[in-house]
């Protein structure tokens, strides 16, 4: 989140606001764009990469933590899809929550990152230019 200066924040509340269809338009395809880099890092896409990318399958040792980033982006997720996404894409949502919740047995980590990271996917994928 940028943190703008009180003054810099007086000054952009006082100014006229615009009811053109075409400016209104343009500002909230803004404001769905930075919503979304809230939950879309680069932590979240180096992350995926590791999972599902050319290099995969991680080592043992970084599966762990690349477990943690991808529930961390999943808490991200559930909180500002419900403003990007009509209707509601409740389906892989649940899935992404069940899959966040998961925590196997060290056998089955890397079929459950693979399911994780497949399931982040599809909401992206919903998401479309609004994720990039």
């Amino acid at each position: 989140m940028v943190r703008v200066p009180v003054d810099v924040a007086t000054q952009l509340l006082s100014q006229q606001t615009s009811e053109d269809e075409e400016t209104l338009g343009a500002l909230l395809r803004s404001l769905r764009r930075s919503l979304a880099h809230e939950g879309i890092d680069d932590q979240l896409w180096d992350s995926l990469d590791a999972v599902l990318g050319e290099f995969a399958p991680p080592a043992p040792h970084d599966m762990a933590s690349i477990a943690v980033r991808l529930r961390t982006s999943t808490t991200k997720l559930v909180e500002v899809v419900p403003y990007l996404l009509r209707p509601y894409p409740l389906r892989q949502m649940q899935r992404l929550i069940f899959l966040s919740a998961e925590h196997p047995r060290p056998e089955g980590t890397l079929g459950h990152l693979n399911r994780f990271a497949m399931g982040i996917l599809s909401v992206l994928d919903l998401m479309g230019d609004d994720a990039l």
